[in-house]
């Protein structure tokens, strides 16, 4: 049949746009001969549109080599970026340090990233659908998560302990490392824009196709390579019986679990002395505790336990706006394996690592950053479990009126849309309460990588800045897209829990 993609539009209106057009191929059917029909719902602007998204495409990344500069060169100060700065940076440090790519840091991310994947395929997992799409379907997903965690720590110690990996390799290579990962993810997203965005045809008889799938106009491409073109990408249909969904994997398991790995490998390097002596890399043959920080152990366990957290609930995750509603381009492609993978690692282990005073006395700092850390994480879990188990509780039939939060009948609003706003509980205090835990806890950390006699910590605050600002972004995004979906009931539920994230403040 000849394909045209129809959309939401009129024939006056398309051919009022002839640039909108990504090729008029005709008609497009599915295998059952039923029309294709696309409708273009997706975000456009919320990032600048097309001019925004070209300099997030490019500041973002300098602002990161920016920081691991003044990590590596100036030992956690800040400087001016000047034409000294970025060629040492790239030229003068020696190799796996300096950020130009290596032989060693591509072939460890191709071996690491087809070693997740093995894993999210082959081990056997109990298979969880998640939330219903707008074509009506759930997607199905295996939660094999915890085992793929755990063999993703067995495997690299294992390699140490045989004398074929360095412990201290994330230390030594995290520029090699930042810059193949860059590469990597706008390769990732530029393929996307091809195969599920201009070629979205190819992909009608998905079960995961939906009506704002793909391409709608050229002159968007730059807004639909930064945000992405599909929600929901799988491979492999023909050969698994669950498909492997490209952007469930790429948030959760390469980027995610490397992280962690990362600062171990910083508190490694730390155990072994490891500094730049005269330009070049050195660490001692023998390991001494006495060198690594407290503040390093509590900022890598609390990392570690994260992401332990996080697959040990993972069906949890299915429920989340990251599965529900963001779409998969560039922003997610850099954001976890170009920008979260190494920025989240060095910013605060990497920090500690390459100060040029050991951070081994800051006790009472310490002890303060920490229990602002376990008071934040106990407060993002409860939030996030109480949510999910209410959504759970919908999703299996089960009866509201016999629900109960925090000891009473749960309240909540029922939309005329036929979704749930729970206003009980944690959630009758701010529409966003689950957010205080996250941004709050980075703060512990920020403050356990300083103390008397160090320098200001401006990279591990950096982070704090940057997440805050995403977080409450993310909250606009998120609130624009329930007006939009809820109508008046949004405005109901508004009355109902007036405060954002703070209550009382904002």
């Amino acid at each position: 049949a000849s394909r045209e993609p129809v959309e939401s539009r009129t024939s006056s209106e398309r051919a009022a746009a002839p640039q909108s057009t990504c090729g008029d191929m005709g008609e497009v059917h599915d295998k059952n001969g039923k029309l294709v029909v696309r409708k273009q719902s997706r975000p456009i602007g919320e990032f600048g549109g097309n001019l925004g998204c070209f300099f997030w495409l490019f500041f973002i990344p300098a602002a990161i080599y920016y920081f691991y500069g003044c990590m590596v060169l100036h030992q956690g100060r800040l400087t001016i970026p000047d034409g000294q700065f970025w060629y040492d940076l790239y030229y003068t440090l020696p190799d796996g340090i300096a950020i130009r790519p290596t032989w060693k840091a591509t072939i460890a991310i191709i071996v690491w990233v087809v070693f997740q994947a093995a894993m999210e395929i082959f081990i056997p997992a109990k298979i969880v659908e998640g939330v219903t799409l707008k074509n009506g379907t759930r997607l199905k997903y295996p939660m094999n998560g915890l085992a793929a965690f755990l063999l993703s720590h067995v495997v690299p110690y294992a390699l140490c302990m045989m004398g074929l990996l360095d412990p201290y390799f994330i230390w030594s290579n995290m520029g090699a490392l930042l810059t193949v990962g860059v590469i990597l993810a706008k390769l990732m997203a530029l393929w996307l824009y091809i195969d599920f965005g201009l070629l979205w045809w190819r992909h009608v008889d998905d079960p995961e196709f939906e009506e704002d799938w793909g391409v709608f106009h050229l002159s968007e491409c730059i807004n639909d390579y930064f945000l992405g073109v599909a929600r929901n990408p799988r491979l492999f249909h023909r050969w698994l019986e669950v498909p492997f969904d490209l952007k469930r994997f790429w948030n959760a398991r390469p980027g995610l679990t490397l992280w962690v790995v990362g600062n171990q490998s910083y508190v490694a390097a730390m155990y072994f002395g490891c500094r730049l002596v005269d330009g070049q890399a050195q660490c001692a043959a023998t390991g001494d505790w006495s060198r690594v920080p407290l503040a390093a152990v509590m900022v890598a366990f609390a990392h570690w336990y994260y992401i332990f957290d996080y697959n040990w609930n993972e069906p949890a995750y299915l429920t989340t706006t990251d599965i529900r509603h963001d779409l998969f381009g560039w922003m997610l492609t850099y954001g976890d394996f170009g920008f979260l993978v190494w920025y989240y690692c060095f910013s605060f282990c990497g920090y500690i690592s390459f100060l040029e005073k050991p951070l081994t006395d800051n006790h009472m700092n310490f002890m303060i950053g920490t229990l602002i850390y376990i008071g934040a994480m106990y407060l993002f879990r409860v939030t996030n479990i109480q949510k999910h188990n209410f959504r759970t509780y919908i999703a299996e039939g089960g009866d509201l009126s016999k629900y109960m939060v925090w000891g009473k009948p749960v309240e909540y609003i029922h939309t005329e849309e036929g979704s749930y706003l729970l206003t009980s509980g944690w959630w009758s205090l701010a529409r966003h309460f689950n957010y205080i835990g996250d941004l709050t806890m980075c703060l512990g950390w920020s403050i356990s990588c300083s103390g008397p006699g160090h320098i200001f910590p401006w990279i591990p605050l950096s982070y704090c800045t940057y997440f805050w600002m995403m977080d409450i972004h993310r909250m606009f995004r998120d609130e624009h897209r329930c007006r939009m979906k809820y109508k008046k009931d949004w405005e109901k539920y508004e009355q109902i829990v007036p405060w954002r994230i703070f209550p009382n403040v904002f």
